[in-house]
């Protein structure tokens, strides 16, 4: 992640940029957050933030595995196809933790899908937040 954060920052030094690994994490936190409190209101509270959790837990740790794993895949020999096989370990992952949530009665499909989407709505939010900011600073993007 450093070689990452390294060509970031040559590309563009002056522009600061609210969207990094760190903020992407508390963003997906907040919005399971926000997820449970939605399930409070439409349906069983602890079912869904069970689910929720779930979810959550997995979608962080795989974004987790993403980022220590890019770097590698850059500097190996055949980058294409190792970037494709983490994918796929990451896609498998992710239909096991469904199937654990539609075989386990206590945990809620629904919150676990929204926690496994937690990561990636948490980017889009952060990279919509950072377009906002430039547009009002009237930096380009």
């Amino acid at each position: 992640m450093k070689f990452l954060n390294q060509m970031i920052n040559e590309q563009c030094e002056d522009e600061e940029s609210i969207v990094t690994a760190r903020n992407a994490r508390i963003a997906a936190v907040i919005l399971c957050v926000l997820f449970i409190l939605i399930g409070l209101a439409f349906g069983d509270f602890f079912k869904t933030a069970k689910g929720v959790f779930l979810g959550g837990a997995v979608a962080q740790l795989l974004f987790r595995q993403h980022e220590l794993t890019i770097g590698k895949s850059i500097k190996s020999a055949n980058p294409q196809g190792m970037t494709v096989s983490n994918y796929m370990v990451r896609l498998i992952i992710r239909g096991i933790t469904v199937f654990v949530a539609i075989q386990n009665p206590d945990v809620g499909i629904i919150g676990c899908i929204l926690g496994l989407l937690s990561v990636p709505y948490g980017i889009y939010a952060l990279a919509f937040a950072d377009w906002i900011i430039h547009r009002k600073t009237g930096k380009e993007v």
